[in-house]
């Protein structure tokens, strides 16, 4: 029986992707890739995997890999070119613009430091960049093109390269 954090993560993803088939499609595909991988280990888990690769990654041009932990209502706004590191993770109700990368950060010897960690509510505009151990706050706003490499406090708006508060909500 299909567990009811399962069906409220995807009822709400269906929501947050309202009218954007592809982005449905991505969500439902991840969900359920996701919650198998999350389970024992079973003799078909490689093909499970194997297929949503091709589908999300190769098909549709979006990496998300199924471990990745993404809180429910993630809206994938005009997916293409998105690229995401299994280790970030993602709060609730948060919107993901094309060309977005959220990344890890490695260091000379290829030792990798850490990915971010974005609260609730969170929207990236095209083509943001986040990578490295870095903390994205609840409510914040990500401009087109930023380059985050540093921590993003609640609330707050950032822009530019290296990525700069211009304004605080709230």
């Amino acid at each position: 029986m299909i567990g009811r954090s399962w069906r409220s993560e995807v009822f709400q993803d269906w929501v947050a992707n309202e009218g954007a088939a592809k982005s449905k499609l991505i969500m439902i595909a991840f969900r359920q890739t996701h919650r198998w991988l999350r389970g024992p280990r079973r003799v078909w888990h490689p093909v499970a995997s194997a297929a949503y690769t091709v589908l999300v990654n190769w098909i549709l041009g979006v990496e998300l890999p199924p471990e990745t932990q993404i809180g429910p209502g993630l809206c994938l706004m005009h997916p293409q070119a998105i690229v995401i590191n299994k280790e970030v993770v993602i709060g609730a109700r948060c919107m993901v613009r094309a060309s977005t990368t959220l990344g890890n950060k490695l260091d000379t010897h290829r030792r990798d430091l850490g990915s971010p960690v974005i609260g609730d509510g969170v929207e990236f505009g095209v083509g943001a960049i986040v990578i490295g151990p870095v903390t994205v706050g609840s409510g914040a706003r990500v401009g087109a093109g930023a380059v985050v490499v540093r921590d993003v406090p609640p609330g707050a708006v950032v822009a530019g390269n290296p990525a700069r508060a211009i304004s605080q909500r709230g």
